[in-house]
């Protein structure tokens, strides 16, 4: 799912996420939870960035930003079951190029994390690193849904 960004160009101001998913109900509290463990900063220029209105399944970081959602419906529609994922920490990772940037998201976790790298992300920090960076929470707070 695409999460479009609207009055945040790239100021230190609020950002406005829409499109934002809503988890299923028994997905809720994981998805808080996950969101409140993520960290404050994922490297240098990533801070975490206040959103208006608040998001309780999101977070954004940097100028970019950078967007981490949960609780997506369904898997990425390029996603196969065959597909390659990178694991980092125990988590498998579907990455994507999504125009200059790239989207990894959980599709054998429940619930779906998504994490959108732009550009202007993408040339202060190595996706590893922010995989790792967040790697712990999204471990913590999702399951495999794979054996």
């Amino acid at each position: 799912m695409v999460v479009l960004l609207g009055a945040a160009c790239g100021g230190p101001g609020p950002v406005r996420l829409t499109n934002v998913p809503v988890p299923a109900a028994s997905l809720g509290a994981a998805c808080e939870a996950l969101v409140r463990a993520l960290p404050s900063s994922l490297g240098a220029h990533l801070d975490r960035r206040t959103l208006k209105p608040a998001q309780a399944t999101a977070v954004a970081y940097g100028r970019g930003p950078a967007v981490l959602t949960c609780g997506a419906a369904g898997v990425p529609a390029s996603y196969r079951p065959d597909a390659t994922l990178s694991f980092v920490d125990d988590v498998g990772w579907f990455s994507e190029r999504i125009g200059d940037g790239l989207r990894f998201s959980t599709p054998t976790r429940s619930p779906h994390v998504v994490l959108s790298l732009p550009a202007t992300t993408l040339a202060e920090v190595q996706p590893f690193d922010v995989l790792v960076t967040v790697g712990a929470a999204v471990r913590a707070h999702t399951r495999a849904t794979t054996a």
